[in-house]
C-alpha cells in the first residue's frame, strides 16, 4: 500500500466530515464510503477514531 501525504489524508478527512454533516443528502456516498473503509489509509482512519467519527 502506498503512503499517503498528510495534506491527502487531511483533504479526505475534510469530505468525510462534511459528507457526515448533512448525511441525507449525502447517503450514497456514505455507503461507498463504508463499503471501501477498510481500504483507507491507516493515518485515516486513525484521525477519523480520534475524533470519535463512526459510520
Amino acid at each position: 500500500m502506498s503512503k499517503f501525504s498528510s495534506q491527502e489524508i487531511e483533504s479526505q478527512y475534510d469530505l468525510i466530515k462534511m459528507l457526515l454533516a448533512e448525511p441525507e443528502k449525502y447517503k450514497d456516498a456514505i455507503v461507498a464510503i463504508k463499503k471501501d473503509i477498510a481500504y483507507m489509509p491507516m493515518e485515516l482512519k486513525k484521525k477519523l477514531e480520534e475524533e470519535n467519527i463512526t459510520f
